[in-house]
Formats: structure tokens, C-alpha cells, sequence
């Protein structure tokens, strides 16, 4: 079971990511871990249009996914109290999104393996950008798109190879910048 620690988020904790890499269980742990509320922000855009992933890429394309995404992004960030986001592995694919955490969240990329991120993402039918092709091939070509933007927006790094969501949560959780406890 996850304890809060003596930590509190002086503003947002985003987490970023290629698709599999425990954005979402991970994003749970920690909110649980610091007593603050997680978002998932796939769920916020499916919420917010009214539809499902496969429906909005099937309908409008993956342009139509971002211009969602953008939306429940800039949405979640103006929540006052400080969240957990899992993002999107493509939100930072916008420079508005990018500029946005910049400003508003601490960002940690939680990074593995394509072969990794292909065994924990399992049956790829269900994930658009994976459905047409060999995941493990897909997921290098997308990690070799996005790893940039990773880069330049990660305020930390976290290689989750081998690692269960416990302990990619306590690494996130001693990733965080210190505070003095107080509330921001």
C-alpha cells in the first residue's frame, strides 16, 4: 500500500511518455502516495467529446485526437489545486501543450524499452497508432519522433524497464522538487 509522504506539489505533476509506459497506473500510485487527485487525460478528452479514442481517430483522424487533447489539457491545468496528470503519449507532439506544463506542472518522462512499452501495451488493436504494424517497430519509430520533445520538457527522467508502479511511484515521488511542506 502506498503512505504519503512529507511531500506536496507546489503545482502540477505531469507525467509524460510513450504509450505503455505506466503513465496511468503510475499517475494512480502517486496521487494515492500525496493525497492530491489524478487525471487521466485520454479519459478527460473521451469525456469531453463524448466519444471514444477509436471513434474520434476513426472519424476525424489523429489531428482531430490532438485539437481534443489541447482542449481537456489546457482544461485540467486550470484545476486549482495541484493534480496528477498522465498524459498522452503525443501531447508534447504541440507546442502550445508543451508551453502549457511548462509553465503549469512539473514534467517527468517516464521511459522504457520498445520491446518494454510493446509487452505491457499487449493486444496493440486498440491503440490506433500501433493497430496497422508491428508494435515494437512502431513504438521505435514513435519513440524516435517524440524523444525530443521528451527531452526538452522533462524536469525529470525515469527509466521504468523492470520496475513494478510501486516503485516507479516512489522514484517519481523523490523526483519532485523540494518543498517546505507549506501549500503553494
Amino acid at each position: 500500500m502506498d503512505s504519503k509522504p512529507n511531500v506536496t506539489l507546489p503545482r502540477h505533476l505531469a507525467l509524460v511518455g510513450l504509450m505503455g509506459a505506466g503513465k496511468t497506473a503510475v499517475g494512480a500510485s502517486v496521487a494515492s502516495r500525496l493525497g492530491c487527485r489524478h487525471v487521466d487525460l485520454d479519459r478527460a478528452v473521451t469525456q469531453l467529446a463524448g466519444r471514444s479514442i477509436g471513434v474520434i481517430f476513426h472519424e476525424g483522424g489523429e489531428e482531430a485526437f490532438r485539437d481534443l487533447e489541447e482542449q481537456a489539457l489546457g482544461l485540467q491545468m486550470q484545476a486549482v489545486d495541484p493534480i496528477v496528470l498522465s498524459t498522452g503519449g503525443g501531447v508534447l507532439g504541440r507546442e502550445t501543450n508543451r508551453a502549457v506544463l511548462a509553465r503549469e506542472a512539473t514534467v517527468v518522462w517516464l521511459r522504457a524499452t520498445p520491446e518494454t512499452l510493446a509487452a505491457r501495451v499487449g493486444d496493440p488493436s486498440s491503440r490506433p497508432l500501433l493497430a496497422d504494424s508491428d508494435p515494437v517497430e512502431a513504438l521505435r519509430r514513435l519513440a524516435s519522433e517524440r524523444t525530443p520533445a521528451y527531452e526538452t520538457a522533462a524536469d525529470a527522467v525515469i527509466d521504468t524497464d523492470g520496475l513494478d508502479v510501486s516503485m516507479v511511484g516512489a522514484l517519481v515521488v523523490d523526483a519532485l522538487p523540494a518543498t517546505d511542506g507549506a501549500v503553494q
